[in-house]
């Protein structure tokens, strides 16, 4: 179950990944990337947590060596003594430092982000870090049954007021977290579908519990398409 649950999330999880990487460099290029060579991310007074950008920027030059033979990596070396633009390095970013990126932004861009989104940037934020939590467990075969996730799973008053069965540091709680961040009904709908038979696949064998699932998940996770 582990193994089916790890190769789904993977799958959906890239989905997610692509739509806010483009929303990400997007939001802020708009904002900040403004006048020519329109490389203003490179100045990490653009940024209102300067120790955790300069920590992003530090692991991209890591990053990028992994690429280093990649035709982007390369034309920016040659032609630009390898500045790349915001949307080159997005692609490039692990989605880990991409998350950390975003949390580094003045509430501005933020805001302007998460606005785009039809998300508040706090909710945005911490999903975001979730989501590369559960890709980093899902790339590295780590358990998904019987463990607690951190951190915890932000989600309205409201919803956790009407669902209290919900533990914010479940895997259910993750997995919700990735489907209110899917980007089109499409694939919320076939995650769903997913989720279902892997679960009635492995009833027999499972303690609901242990990941956080609650037995009207399934009408939980319609309610959120």
């Amino acid at each position: 179950m582990d193994e089916i649950l790890r190769d789904t999330f993977r799958k959906y999880i890239e989905k997610a990944e692509v739509y806010y990487r483009t929303q990400i460099a997007y939001g802020f290029s708009i904002a900040k990337c403004t006048e020519t060579p329109y490389d203003q991310h490179y100045d990490e007074n653009n940024f209102y947590n300067k120790k955790g950008y300069r920590e992003v920027m530090e692991n991209f030059s890591r990053e990028k060596n992994y690429y280093k033979d990649s035709l982007i990596v390369k034309h920016h070396k040659m032609k630009y003594s390898s500045k790349m633009p915001l949307w080159v390095i997005v692609e490039l970013m692990s989605f880990s430092n991409m998350s950390k990126l975003y949390s580094s932004m003045y509430y501005s861009e933020k805001d302007a982000i998460a606005h785009m989104v039809g998300v508040g940037r706090d909710t945005l934020e911490n999903h975001l870090h979730c989501l590369s939590i559960l890709r980093n467990k899902c790339s590295h075969a780590a358990r998904m049954y019987n463990i607690d996730f951190n951190p915890p799973a932000k989600f309205t008053t409201s919803f956790l007021r009407k669902h209290p069965e919900i533990k914010n540091n479940s895997l259910f709680a993750y997995t919700l977290v990735l489907l209110k961040r899917l980007p089109d009904e499409e694939s919320k709908k076939s995650l769903i579908q997913t989720v279902e038979k892997v679960i009635d696949d492995y009833r027999n064998d499972i303690d609901l519990e242990l990941i956080g699932f609650p037995e009207n998940y399934l009408e939980i996770m319609k309610n959120n398409l």
